[in-house]
């Protein structure tokens, strides 16, 4: 069951009015760069709209993945599937983990671990996924996909699957080992990219059937036989000696043992044998707002730190939501941290600055000659809240680089106390509402985009030629205030441009590309050149 009230109703339900624009700068922000800078005037709803866009997201995520979302008359799962070119040339997706919950143990599976690789130790982590694909030969169906795909590419439907195929794929086994023990080829991907599709004797192992398992789907009263499987993948962190290993040893076998302390499936329980629970049960919400405070001089205070007298490491709020947020990888997590600039952001900050940028991750402490690191997920959403008055720090232009900054008007008191506070109609409301669709633009490099951009129209011509003049233009312009930006901040205006076309539908030919670049190059600057670039904008054309 979908959230049926819009979020802007949502919003305008809790007392508080926002311009559309702001809403969608910020949506399309969050999918561009997980760190966000909202700055303004006291009062202007910074901290509300990111806590209220949590809370909607929450309520949607869990009413999708609940009891509801069974059709139990006719034992139907449903999910959403994005239409794509998969859906109709390769008649299949990899599905989105958070519709499994209540039918697989999925999030059980999926966890940081320790692995020996020809006994050289790792750290690693594992993660499944199920495909799905559907028969080939049914045309009705792939014509359907095919024309919708031609209306609209960001289209998402409902996709059902009978309950059946889950029964038959889940496989309860106990399994006391201490470790599990595969067999994996030592190949370029391997040492490369630091992955392996595990070989099929992890089945041994998790309580899942290895292979397909034939199901039915349905999708807008269209039948259709299909299959679906799962595939576990094992991934371990940044290890040189690992690497040099594997790439010397291309070609061959090599043992991989997997310690399992971290898996837990004996509290699964599958929908089907769950008890009617009249009482509604919600996660652990999926955000913090953490006010910073003006002597945060050091990491301790958003990470936690390990007490060398009690032996345990003490927790903070955000380390707790970052630990959720690692076990529930397919749903976004909010850390919000509130007046963010009361003390210096790179003195308490400076580690997740790092983090983001590289992707490695962020070192907490050493005991009995190991370290202990914390990797910050991909679906963590940090979000920083700033006024700007005597008792607060400016932020740095090297803060600025590494975020996205959204600057929040002041609504006269006329037009707040006269609003009709009529509904604005968003153009791609599942796009936005979904931070976690595209993610992969934030690795996207220059020429990924240029692929993409070469062929698309706008106005003024050709869009990546028209895209390289401005903003050599525009660099110019600031170079002359000693504000000059490198290709990290070129590389997020394109990838927000990437965004912003995928928000008008993916269009062959933009036609408000001065409206989006002005939007783009905004969330770009900081305090100090905003007149500028506002005054650049005003006399574009």
């Amino acid at each position: 069951m979908e959230n049926t009230v819009s979020f802007q109703e949502y919003l305008l339900s809790k007392g508080y009015l926002f311009d559309p624009k702001i809403i969608e700068n910020y949506l399309l922000s969050i999918k561009v760069k997980p760190f966000v800078i909202f700055t303004g005037n006291s009062g202007t709803g910074k901290t509300k709209l990111s806590q209220l866009f949590a809370e909607y997201i929450s309520d949607s995520t869990q009413n999708s993945g609940n009891n509801s979302s069974l059709i139990k008359d006719n034992e139907f799962l449903s999910v959403k599937v994005p239409v794509n070119k998969s859906s109709f040339e390769n008649t299949g997706w990899t599905l989105s983990n958070k519709y499994l919950y209540d039918v697989l143990p999925i999030k059980e599976s999926q966890c940081d671990c320790d692995i020996l690789v020809d006994n050289i130790p790792a750290k690693a982590y594992v993660r499944v996924q199920m495909q799905l694909e559907y028969d080939k030969n049914n045309e009705k169906l792939k014509n359907y996909f095919k024309n919708l795909f031609s209306q609209d590419s960001a289209k998402i439907v409902d996709l059902k699957i009978n309950i059946g195929a889950f029964k038959e794929i889940y496989d309860r086994k106990s399994n006391n080992e201490d470790f599990i023990i595969l067999e994996q080829n030592s190949n370029k991907t391997a040492f490369n990219e630091r992955q392996w599709f595990m070989n099929n004797n992890i089945f041994n192992y998790l309580p899942f059937k290895s292979g397909y398992v034939n199901c039915n789907i349905v999708v807008k009263n269209i039948k259709s036989a299909a299959k679906i499987r799962l595939m576990p993948r094992l991934y371990f962190k940044k290890n040189e000696e690992l690497q040099n290993y594997l790439k010397e040893n291309e070609g061959k076998k090599v043992e991989v043992k997997i310690k399992t302390d971290n898996f837990n499936f004996e509290n699964f329980r599958p929908i089907w044998e769950k008890e009617e629970d009249s009482t509604n049960h919600k996660k652990d919400p999926n955000y913090k707002i953490v006010p910073v405070g003006a002597n945060w001089t050091e990491n301790r205070h958003v990470l936690g730190f390990y007490n060398v007298i009690t032996g345990e490491y003490h927790e903070t709020p955000s380390y707790s939501l970052i630990k959720l947020a690692k076990n529930d990888i397919d749903s976004p997590y909010f850390l919000i941290l509130d007046e963010m600039n009361l003390s210096h952001v790179e003195r308490y900050f400076a580690d997740f600055l790092s983090a983001i940028e590289s992707s490695q991750p962020i070192p907490l402490y050493s005991n009995d000659d190991e370290n202990y690191e914390l990797d910050i997920p991909d679906n963590l959403l940090i979000v920083g809240t700033v006024n700007v008055d005597e008792t607060t720090y400016m932020f740095s232009p090297k803060v600025l680089d590494r975020a996205n900054t959204i600057e929040f008007p002041t609504m006269s008191a006329k037009e707040y106390m006269n609003s009709d506070f009529k509904e604005f109609d968003f153009k791609n409301i599942n796009y936005l509402m979904n931070p976690l669709e595209d993610l992969d633009v934030r690795n996207m490099n220059v020429h990924n985009l240029k692929d993409i951009f070469m062929f698309i129209n706008c106005s003024r011509g050709n869009l990546w030629d028209v895209l390289s003049i401005e903003l050599d233009l525009f660099q110019s312009i600031l170079k002359k205030i000693n504000f000059d930006f490198g290709f990290r901040v070129i590389n997020e205006i394109l990838r927000f441009m990437f965004v912003s076309w995928r928000y008008e539908g993916s269009p062959k030919k933009l036609g408000k590309l001065g409206e989006i670049f002005r939007y783009t190059s905004q969330t770009k600057s900081s305090s100090k050149t905003a007149w500028f670039t506002k005054s650049y904008w005003s006399n574009y054309q």
